[in-house]
């Protein structure tokens, strides 16, 4: 009985293997015909920008692959270039956009309403809808932030306006964990180094309430302060709007913060009869259609991305599906050699978003910053929206480092820890039996708190570390006694107050890092640049490639497409290639609610059950 399902099982399986093969054979022959090439269409004479500023901008060249991000994703750099671009294009009229709940952080927020404002000043109007600005999640708060840079603001009659501040919740696990029979050991330097107690500990200790009171007060203020000058709002006034929040739409215009209270239709109409009659485009397509000339032999600014937990190693062969973006640090060391090696490039611009994560990894990214910039070529550091300790390590080396207000920087210290399960493996009656040789073999293991010799050891590992990252950061940004302290222990800042810390340079998103980049490289002001990342984006029949080759991708696919030809596999890859944006609202259709994912970003490096390699720096 068994035998025979399993035959029906495997021929039905066969069955639909053999009509995905003639789907995707048919799709890929089909695929000239049906795939519109939009990069060859020429630009309109006449142009409506519009943007989405609820969808996420990415970090990085391009959005992911296969599936792997929002294919509606648009880069942070595209719309500020975009944007740049625009302003002085005559055949674009304005720039219309919605909102309601952005996905950006704050210092992301900061550049694209720089770039709005950028926009404005070329005289061309600008306007922005939104049905409501829900309050939930301090969402409302950074879409009016958003909404303020635009010269018109509408929003629908009985919408909301979500004005209501912003407010930092942290959890305290201790005693729960300890209801499980379970416990967190860490050792962090120094007090203000809070990562670990979220584990550790039941409340906030006061150092790190202190520093977290600090963050959200800076944040605030600027929020207030640009809103305030945006709006031609005195302070006094919004401070009585946001401890009002959220307000009725009617209410929010005659406090001077919404322009208009209409319905779409009606916006649409608004917008016509000020830009007219115009083709509208999205920001994303006018820069896929750009058709002013990219000189090939230009000099270069080489573009390098540093995204994600700081790891050792490279990202060629982990899966694309493995998760959030890394920092992997010898790709980031080959990406900034490769342009040191390039004459074409006259400047690199490293833009950084990280929190931080492991130590000899972000030394590794480091060293190679260090040599590039000892190697005479100029290393401008970009800050993202958060840019901390590894990530604050590996940025240290730059000739210049550019934050913008917002962005979360410094945390100059580290942590370790591990997790003890030694009550939860009593209460459950098993018993673990160790065989070791040497004192420590075993101080990862968690089924004991560390021994004194251990904690020795980790104490002397811990030390070293801070006593490297200090003397780096005292060294590189000129900085000792009681200055150097003041900005170490483990403390985190806004840009702001990094720049008051001495430990960035100056204030200013992307453009400004790549006009400091030109200055640094003493290029002529009417010399034609190239931007261009390094390394250039792999084309997606590699990325394939690396997935139809690698085991932890697609294991069951892996198996079936063993000993393959690479001529073969390669040749898949280019259906692949062609199909997957064929395939896509399918897929979409077929796992309409696909599950939250359940992410946990450790602080330490796990090399088995709750193992750790090393301390990390986040």
């Amino acid at each position: 009985m068994f035998r025979f399902l399993g035959k029906v099982i495997v021929g039905l399986l066969a069955m639909v293997g053999t009509l995905v093969v003639i789907i995707v054979a048919a799709a890929w022959i089909a695929a000239p015909y049906v795939l519109p090439d939009r990069g060859r269409d020429p630009l309109p004479g006449s142009i409506v920008l519009t943007v989405d500023l609820d969808r996420a901008l990415l970090e990085g060249e391009g959005p992911g692959w296969a599936g792997g991000a929002d294919p509606d994703a648009m880069t942070l750099r595209t719309l500020l270039d975009g944007l740049e671009r625009a302003a002085s294009d005559d055949r674009v009229r304005g720039l219309v956009a919605r909102v309601r709940s952005p996905e950006m952080g704050l210092a992301q927020a900061q550049e694209v309403r720089d770039a709005v404002h950028a926009f404005r000043a070329n005289g061309k109007p600008t306007f922005v809808y939104a049905d409501s600005m829900p309050s939930g999640a301090g969402r409302g708060t950074m879409a009016y932030y958003l909404a303020s840079a635009f010269e018109q603001i509408w929003m629908q009659p009985s919408g909301e306006l979500g004005l209501i501040g912003i407010a930092m919740e942290v959890p305290f696990a201790a005693e729960g964990l300890a209801d499980l029979g379970l416990a967190f050991e860490a050792s962090s330097r120094h007090e203000y180094k809070g990562v670990l107690a979220m584990a550790s500990e039941t409340d906030m200790p006061a150092p790190q309430e202190e520093n977290q009171r600090r963050l959200v007060a800076s944040w605030f203020d600027q929020i207030r302060a640009d809103i305030s000058a945006a709006r031609s709002v005195d302070l006094d006034a919004l401070d009585d709007s946001i401890d009002s929040a959220p307000l009725l739409v009617p209410d929010a215009v005659d406090a001077g913060l919404v322009d208009r209270a209409g319905y779409r239709d009606q916006f649409r109409d608004a917008v016509r009869d000020t830009m007219g009659e115009n083709g509208r485009l999205s920001v994303a397509d006018y820069m896929t259609r750009r058709d002013d000339p990219q000189p090939t032999d230009a000099r270069r600014i080489a573009l390098i991305h540093g995204v994600g937990m700081v790891v050792p190693g490279e990202s060629r062969g982990v899966s694309p599906f493995s998760g959030r973006p890394m920092l992997h640090a010898e790709d980031m060391a080959d990406a900034i050699e490769s342009a040191v090696q390039d004459e074409r490039v006259a400047a690199i611009v490293l833009r950084l978003n990280s929190p931080g994560g492991d130590y000899v990894a972000s030394d590794t990214a480091r060293r190679a910053v260090a040599l590039a910039r000892d190697s005479g070529t100029p290393v401008i550091v970009s800050m993202g929206n958060v840019v901390a300790s590894g990530g604050y390590f590996i940025a240290l080396e730059g000739d210049r480092i550019l934050a913008s207000p917002g962005t979360l920087t410094g945390s100059i210290g580290v942590a370790a820890g591990k997790l003890v399960a030694r009550r939860l493996w009593d209460d459950l009656g098993i018993s673990w039996t160790r065989l070791a040789e040497g004192d420590n073999a075993a101080m990862w293991s968690t089924t004991a708190p560390f021994s004194v010799s251990a904690r020795r050891a980790l104490d002397r590992r811990l030390d070293a570390i801070y006593a490297d990252f200090t003397d780096r950061v005292g060294t590189a940004r000129d900085l000792d006694g009681m200055r150097l302290d003041q900005a170490a222990r483990g403390r985190v800042f806004t840009g702001t107050d990094a720049l008051g810390a001495g430990l960035v340079d100056g204030l200013g998103g992307l453009r400004e890092a790549l006009a400091a980049a030109r200055e640094a490289a003493a290029l002529p002001a009417d010399e034609i640049v190239v931007v261009a990342p390094y390394p250039a984006p792999r084309d997606l029949t590699d990325l394939l490639m690396d997935l139809l080759r690698n085991p932890d991708a697609l294991p069951g696919l892996m198996q079936g497409l063993a000993g393959l030809p690479d001529s073969d596999l390669r040749a898949l890859a280019r259906v692949a290639a062609v199909v997957a944006p064929l395939l896509e609202p399918l897929a979409g259709r077929m796992s309409p609610t696909d599950p939250p994912a359940l992410l946990f970003d450790g602080p330490t490096a796990p090399t088995g059950p709750g193992g750790v390699e090393s301390p990390t720096n986040p």
